[in-house]
């Protein structure tokens, strides 16, 4: 796959109905580094595949797209290194002054065209930064700590099953009496 170009014209890919696809290397993303500090950016390697279409809907211009990354961050649990998939998808009405803001439906996003040419890099940037999760942690337990917690949560549910039993009671009595 291709490098995403840093820029182009948006009002020209409409009129050509273009579709871009590219990487761009998460190294380039300034501001994906920086919030990513926060959430335990561990490498800047990797990079972010996007799919831009150029169009029309419902009788506006149209971009309809997709970003994903794999950026690898620290799990704030275990404080490890782990894989965290970031994926985004919007669709923006192209337009070139505020008063069109209130033509747009609902399902519409407006972007406002400022210049001959338009950052594709940023767009993507921002809808990874929107996409981003609160906290990275690993999906199953992975400290010591979880581990005992999840071990003791599962004896508690073992025991409130035994106890909900309806004969539980009368089995404890012939314990006792024995």
């Amino acid at each position: 796959m291709d490098k995403l170009l840093e820029t182009v014209n948006f009002a020209r890919q409409i009129e050509l109905n273009r579709t871009i696809e590219g990487v761009y290397p998460v190294s380039g993303l300034t501001r994906l580094k920086l919030a990513c500090l926060n959430k335990g950016l561990v490498s800047n390697e990797g990079s972010v595949t996007a799919k831009l279409k150029f169009g029309y809907c419902v009788g506006f211009a149209c971009l309809k797209g997709s970003v994903s990354a794999t950026l690898v961050t620290e799990c704030q649990r275990c404080l490890k290194p782990m894989q965290t998939e970031v994926t985004g998808r919007f669709k923006f009405a192209l337009v070139n002054n505020e008063d069109e803001f209130e033509l747009l439906p609902e399902e519409l996003e407006p972007y406002l065209l400022e210049g001959e040419e338009q950052s594709i890099i940023e767009l993507i940037e921002d809808e990874l930064l929107l996409s981003l999760p609160m906290v990275v942690v690993h999906e199953t337990a992975c400290s010591n700590y979880m581990n005992k917690q999840n071990s003791k949560i599962k004896i508690a549910v073992m025991a409130e099953k035994e106890a909900s039993h309806p004969f539980a009671a009368l089995k404890n009595l012939n314990k006792q009496e024995s």
